[in-house]
């Protein structure tokens, strides 16, 4: 950590003036987890790194009753990442689809179409990041912090909710910002590339003569976006089947931070602007005014104190808002479709850890949150016409219990239980126990079960709009459980290398799925059936003595379905036909489920001080709701170097570097059955510390 300085107040105001000037070219870690810079510590520090997000309180990753992926400050500078979902398709187990739009979440091969990554919770600094509307966690472009802020990003596989409640079904991914005084001084960074792609990011941090610590940061990113094909719509009344300039997104960031003792206050802004060029809900075709706007803003605010030996306290208050616009056009006219949201959502959590008792480390606590504001409107423009009008508010209570026992040297039993209550159904409970055994110091066995549940969120229950791009309500939709089994083994290499292997199986019952109803021809979510996936994983880690290091994973699924799914859409019409609802057998493959995923990621020294992140990516062939898309493989390159001096580094980017052609199932919305990806894309970062 830098040595602290005390900064004056025209010192502060010069500062100020620097960070605006470089613009116009989370709350922190757990309170029991001290601040940790991931980019200086070796490979032996990281075995036995403290993980938070699996259990609610510090925790060796060995202890964990999951199999904690960590990926630190210095693989996103490596690798050149822009977003968390570049970081996600790095991860042992992930996928992520995109549909020019939005970026979808997988894991171990499930991915549901239609569905908003609502199956994972996402948090900044133990702070939930899903709305209240969609319940989505927002990984793309759309996720609200630059990952130039962030000191590392624990995902946390398997059922959670018995800590956390709904939305931790396949996973927990909680993003641990960097303290106010770990980032010192002033930094901006400027880049560019190719579709347009241009960037500015700034960030300072000090200390005030008060003994508080601060951070700023604002970033600006816009990108042209490409022209792209889509044989789909390849007729000369429609351009010939290019969109034209409608790939394009903007992204606005702003950030801040501050600590005074155990008082830690962060507040965060973000807007996204994206156009939207595949015509979806059979819109016009290479029509420029189709976009979505995804706005958030939160404010959190974390306190901790020890009231008694071996007792800890922590208090959490957070608030946000979130609001989404659609803008759809369906004739030549005028006339303006909005689909819009507003989310706004308050809580408070209360936690204790209790580390008093021989052989026992306990945590419990409460969580409270009102959803203040869940609305959801569509409507036109000129002329004005309200088609949807939905206004609820909601609340939703938790309270847990976590016991990490010590029944002997080398074996502990961690268990733990919640319940929950939302607005309006009936309660629920989650259980997990996790046995892990130690039989020899290089070598630790898990065997780990659990149930998490995810209740429907509003949009499922009371979206309904019958019209062009419309849906079907469906108040009736319950929850959907999963009950999950997994035995993992994780060897050490002495303090070098680590095997990390797994066998898992996932049942899924009530399963929330977007069908056709046959009777009115629209989507409508229902409870359907069940699925279930089985698999293996296997990952490899190692840390050479010159700096460069490897990690490489690959992962095997079976998933299948009870339901049967809804045909392709017919040439001409925008809603499919209905084959069968629940009750037989479906094909043997899920709808965009890969069978095989396989990363690897290498850093290694290049030329001079010039070093190398190369990543390569497969994803197995997927099923998609007509025909298949292929499996593909995908290599990145970034190459670092700090060899202009004084603060200053560059970064050159090349992704998809063989320039692969490949595509993403698509939901019902398109008319294509899948949507191509970017080829290869170029660009050039610049960094500067003041």
């Amino acid at each position: 950590m830098p040595p602290t300085h005390q900064t004056s107040p025209r010192a502060l105001r010069l500062r100020a003036l620097s960070f605006s000037l470089a613009l116009l070219g989370g709350t922190a870690q757990a309170a029991d987890d001290p601040p940790r810079d991931l980019t200086a510590l070796p490979f032996e520090s990281l075995v036995g790194l403290e993980v938070y997000s699996a259990s609610r309180f510090a925790q060796r990753a060995s202890d964990a009753p999951s199999t904690v992926i960590v990926i630190g400050a210095s693989e996103i500078r490596a690798y050149g990442w822009r977003t968390l979902a570049d970081v996600a398709r790095s991860v042992r187990g992930l996928n992520v689809n995109y549909d020019r739009n939005y970026s979808y979440l997988g894991e171990r091969g499930f991915l549901r179409p239609g569905d908003y990554n609502t199956r994972f919770l996402l948090q900044i600094d133990g702070m939930r990041v899903n709305d209240v509307v969609y319940d989505q966690a927002p990984i793309g472009g759309e996720f609200p912090l630059d990952l130039e802020l962030i000191e590392r990003i624990e995902f946390v596989p398997g059922p959670g909710s018995s800590v956390y409640g709904s939305n931790a079904f396949f996973g927990i991914i909680n993003v641990v910002t960097r303290r106010p005084g770990v980032v010192a001084g002033t930094q901006a960074a400027l880049a560019a590339g190719q579709a347009g792609y241009r960037r500015a990011q700034a960030s300072t941090g000090w200390d005030d003569a008060g003994g508080g610590r601060w951070l700023l940061s604002a970033s600006t990113t816009r990108s042209t976006g490409r022209d792209l094909y889509f044989p789909e719509f390849d007729t000369p009344d429609q351009n010939h089947g290019v969109a034209q300039g409608l790939d394009h997104e903007s992204v606005k960031h702003l950030y801040a931070s501050a600590t005074y003792g155990g008082l830690h206050l962060t507040a965060l802004a973000a807007e996204r602007i994206k156009g939207i060029p595949t015509a979806a809900w059979e819109q016009p075709f290479n029509d420029g005014r189709t976009r979505t706007r995804d706005a958030q803003v939160q404010l959190d605010l974390t306190w901790n104190t020890a009231v008694a030996t071996g007792v800890r306290l922590d208090l959490h208050a957070f608030a946000a808002r979130a609001t989404s616009n659609a803008s759809y056009v369906y004739d030549s006219s005028a006339t303006l479709n909005h689909d819009s949201t507003v989310s706004q959502w308050a809580g408070l959590e209360l936690k204790a850890i209790v580390r008093r008792y021989p052989g026992h480390k306990l945590v419990t606590g409460v969580d409270l949150q009102r959803d203040a504001r869940m609305l959801q409107q569509n409507y036109d423009t000129d002329p004005q016409a309200l088609y949807l009008d939905d206004r609820r508010q909601g609340s939703r209570a938790g309270v847990y219990l976590q016991d990490e026992w010590t029944l002997r040297p080398g074996l502990l039993l961690n268990a733990g239980l919640r319940h929950d209550r939302h607005s309006g159904a009936s309660g629920v409970t989650s259980p997990r126990v996790a046995l892990i055994a130690q039989p020899s110091e290089a070598t630790t066995v898990k065997l780990i079960s659990g149930t998490a549940y995810r209740a429907p969120n509003s949009y499922e229950k009371y979206y309904q709009y019958i019209g062009e791009g419309g849906q079907l309500a469906n108040p009736a939709l319950g929850r959907e459980r999963i009950r999950s089994h997994e035995l993992a083994l994780v060897h050490e290499f002495g303090d070098a290398a680590r095997l990390t292997a797994t066998v898992f199986r996932n049942r899924v019952d009530g399963l929330i799925t977007q069908l056709i109803d046959p009777q009115e021809g629209l989507p409508r979510f229902f409870n359907v059936g069940s699925a279930s996936v089985r698999g293996v994983g296997l990952e490899y880690e190692h840390h050479f003595g010159s700096g460069a290091s490897l990690r490489a994973s690959a992962s095997r699924f079976d998933a299948s379905d009870e339901i049967q799914w809804p045909a392709p859409a017919r040439q001409g019409s925008r809603t499919p036909a209905m084959r069968v609802l629940p009750g037989t057998q479906a094909d043997a493959s899920q709808v965009n489920s890969p069978s095989t995923l396989a990363k690897f990621n290498a850093q290694l020294p290049a030329w001079r001080d010039w070093r190398a992140g190369l990543e390569a990516q497969y994803v197995g062939p997927r099923r998609a709701l007509a025909g298949v898309a292929g499996g593909f493989t995908v290599i990145n390159l970034n190459l670092v170097s700090a060899s202009l001096g004084h603060g200053t580094e560059v970064a050159l980017t090349a992704t998809n570097l063989l320039d692969r052609r490949y595509a993403d199932p698509a939901s019902f919305e398109h008319r294509q059955s899948a949507i191509p990806q970017d080829g290869r894309t170029l660009s050039v970062r610049m960094a500067h510390s003041f």
